[in-house]
């Protein structure tokens, strides 16, 4: 009897230690991953990028100006001397990528993908996801403990003899 409780005890634990724990997503942490996958410069993306086309038509026209006003800058004196833009020119540079983060998160296009971030099926988020999971494994515990108790014949007293068996579960 103290085996099987040892079993049924190492095997119940062995399955809440595959559960482990929770952290539901929240719509921030999406908008974080979003940023994660968006470019570190705006300037350097191709134009023919479907990240490019989401945006707005005149930010797509400024981009290509600040684009074209790069390539010139390349070519003079301070970009040779030391090699990198002006303060002036990386301000706009810094400003166009904040500009489009923007402009992209907010475009119809992007919003569109994901209508429902917070929604991981038809109609729940990721948290009512994995607590109805738990439910599930907590039924589930409990059906394995009957199971067990049924495989080593606990649930009931035996028929098998021919004698009156006497409760002495009852006070």
């Amino acid at each position: 009897m103290i085996q099987a409780w040892i079993v049924l005890t190492a095997a119940a634990a062995m399955m809440l230690a595959s559960i482990g724990c929770h952290a539901p997503v929240r719509t921030t942490d999406t908008i974080a991953a979003k940023r994660a996958s968006l470019p570190e410069s705006w300037v350097y993306v191709s134009g023919r990028s479907s990240k490019i086309s989401a945006l707005p038509k005149g930010l797509q026209n400024h981009l290509a100006d600040l684009r074209a006003d790069l390539v010139r800058e390349q070519q003079g004196q301070y970009f040779a001397f030391y090699g990198k833009y002006t303060p002036e020119t990386q301000a706009r540079i810094d400003a166009m990528n904040h500009a489009c983060t923007e402009a992209y998160f907010v475009s119809d296009t992007v919003i569109a993908t994901d209508l429902t971030p917070e929604l991981k099926s038809v109609s729940e988020t990721e948290a009512d996801l994995w607590w109805s999971d738990q439910v599930i494994y907590d039924i589930q515990a409990r059906e394995l403990q009957d199971d067990w108790r049924s495989l080593w014949l606990l649930d009931s007293p035996s028929t098998l003899s021919r004698y009156p068996i006497v409760d002495t579960s009852l006070p």
